[in-house]
């Protein structure tokens, strides 16, 4: 029976760690990729009703020539956080694999930290070959998406929930 009921709280608690977005606070949520050079300013009320933070897009590498560029933004409404993303666009792929890598890297503490999980490795994978992928993470949701701009750019768009 002491087995029984030791084995129902631990599963409550682990059940309370699963992943969701849970950042401690708005203004926490805005600043969580601060060190990557994503500062999102601070969570705003728009026109449109929706809320959030952006950051500016800022250069992957920034003696690179070729503008490929990555942007953070969180979104949600009544105050209350609903998704982030990780935006990279490259305008030229032909340092795309360095661009990818940087998104990576974001995505990979954006992961830990909003959503309190780690991404499994095939996410890594799937931006590495800039293949959409939809995945559990806990009770939240990672999901990649790739959208042609022309011939040769395109935006890869990583989506926590």
């Amino acid at each position: 029976m002491v087995r029984l009921l030791s084995g129902c709280v631990a599963l409550c608690c682990s059940l309370n760690c699963l992943a969701a977005l849970q950042p401690q606070s708005l203004e926490q949520l805005c600043t969580v990729l601060n060190d990557t050079q994503l500062r999102a300013g601070e969570w705003t009320r728009y026109d449109d009703g929706g809320e959030g933070c952006k950051s500016g897009q800022r250069p992957v590498k920034p003696d690179a020539g070729d503008n490929n560029r990555i942007s953070y933004s969180a979104e949600g409404g009544e105050g209350v956080a609903r998704r982030v993303k990780l935006t990279l666009q490259v305008m030229l792929p032909s340092d795309d694999n360095a661009a990818k890598r940087e998104l990576i890297r974001a995505t990979k503490r954006l992961a830990v930290r909003a959503l309190g999980r780690s991404i499994p490795h095939a996410f890594d994978e799937a931006i590495l070959k800039a293949s959409p992928l939809n995945l559990d993470v806990g009770s939240g949701r990672a999901m990649l998406t790739r959208t042609a701009i022309n011939k040769q750019g395109y935006v890869l768009s990583v989506v926590m929930e």
